[in-house]
């Protein structure tokens, strides 16, 4: 939505509200000369009654800790009754062939990747049994909010993306794409190609036997020699996997460019006010294929 004074655009609200139970707000923006005159509290609230009338019974929105403007939009989150912020999830970006090499190391994982007649790590490519066990993987509350191997077919980048198989079965997966390269966040100082790892899974029944940290592994190397030591991996963790929050925090911060927290404030329901009234809201659609 834009918000327009005197026939002039002087700020704009981006979200999503994709038919679901909640809408996801990406940024808000006022132009600098108009700041302080509670436009972004007005688009804030007009895009929350917005995204109510859609179906969206709560809001969210996310952020990293170093995000610039970071005070001034937990202010205005502030402002209109949203949440404190709280931890959401962690990104981290290491050099692959560093943290392939160190994931390698470690005394579990070096025993699990000796032993090839138990678990393994296969290319992506699905049999009617396969899929079958895929859709018995997302049955499981562990893998609540993952859309696994099928879903994201048209999105992963098979080379660096990995089955995991356990006497030939599917328990789990490791699925990345690339990224793009216009995403500077992504990047290193260099340049270098960045490959983001989308999501991992593994069957409860086989938690702390490594065998996860041995497919990001599997990954890491791949990467490392189709792109080079120096090619950047990137992967997002979230709360709702304590397990993995722990190993990056425990395994991969000492060796990673970069970690850094991601952090969520959430509101439910509408506004009771819409904030000042001197101004009009333009809606903007994305317009799909």
């Amino acid at each position: 939505m834009g918000a327009i004074a005197g026939g002039r655009p002087v700020g704009l609200v981006f979200g999503t509200c994709e038919g679901g139970a909640e809408a996801e707000l990406l940024s808000v923006a006022v132009a600098p000369p108009e700041r302080r005159r509670g436009i972004g509290l007005a688009l804030l609230r007009a895009w929350q009654v917005e995204a109510a009338r859609r179906g969206a019974a709560t809001m969210i929105a996310r952020y990293n800790e170093t995000t610039s403007g970071r005070a001034a939009f937990e202010a205005l989150t502030g402002r209109a009754a949203w949440s404190a912020p709280v931890e959401d999830g962690l990104i981290v970006a290491g050099r692959a062939g560093a943290m392939a090499e160190a994931a390698g190391a470690w005394r579990t994982i070096s025993d699990r990747l000796s032993r090839s007649d138990l678990y393994d790590y296969a290319s992506v490519e699905l049999s009617e049994a396969d899929v079958a066990a895929v859709e018995a993987c997302l049955a499981q509350p562990a893998a609540a909010g993952m859309m696994g191997p099928v879903a994201l077919a048209q999105t992963i980048a098979p080379a660096f993306s990995t089955l995991i198989r356990r006497q030939g079965a599917v328990v789990g997966w490791v699925l990345a794409a690339e990224a793009e390269s216009s995403d500077a966040t992504e990047q290193a100082k260099g340049g270098e190609p960045a490959i983001r790892y989308l999501e991992a899974f593994l069957d409860p029944a086989y938690w702390h036997s490594g065998v996860t940290i041995g497919a990001y592994h599997y990954c890491y190397a791949r990467q490392a020699a189709l792109l080079g030591r120096d090619s950047v991996a990137v992967y997002y963790t979230n709360p709702t996997r304590p397990r993995m929050v722990a190993i990056t925090r425990r395994r991969f911060a000492p060796i990673a460019d970069r970690i850094e927290t991601i952090l969520a404030v959430r509101c439910a329901g509408v506004p009771l006010r819409t904030g000042t009234t001197n101004l009009d809201f333009a809606h903007y659609e994305r317009k799909h294929p």
